[in-house]
């Protein structure tokens, strides 16, 4: 029998290696069988399903400032590749070129993450605002 840690060559009663110490079982186990409950279940994606949490979540207010995030981010990015083209038009050297792409880039990049951050504020807010209320009531 090999040890299936190491992969070193036991005697076939041995129960712990003697080489890395790792436990041996005799047996392997066997598999579980699924209850009928998991069998009849529809498979939907858990990807799919974690999103449509995520948003339900996150409420309306903070979903629509997210995607205003991800908008100004691909807006600033739009104006840097604009931006950038019209500097090499004009026949600006390769630095200036590469900075001014760069800074705008990372001004939408800030921007974005800040709109983002601010959204996750007031959700964080909403639900410690919900829980104080809860606790009022009780």
């Amino acid at each position: 029998m090999f040890c299936p840690k190491c992969g070193s060559q036991v005697p076939d009663s041995a129960v712990v290696c003697d080489v890395c110490g790792a436990r041996l079982d005799p047996e392997p186990e066997l598999m579980f069988e699924p209850s009928k409950k998991e069998k009849e279940a529809p498979k939907t994606p858990p990807v799919k399903d974690a999103f449509q949490k995520w948003a339900r979540e996150q409420g309306s207010f903070c979903l629509i400032a997210k995607v205003v995030a991800v908008a100004v981010m691909l807006f600033y990015l739009l104006t840097a590749i604009v931006y950038t083209v019209t500097l090499i038009v004009e026949g600006y050297a390769g630095g200036v070129i590469f900075s001014e792409f760069f800074l705008k880039l990372l001004t939408g990049i800030v921007y974005g993450v800040i709109v983002w951050l601010l959204s996750d504020a007031v959700l964080y807010l909403q639900k410690l605002y919900e829980m104080k209320k809860k606790e009022t009531k009780d």
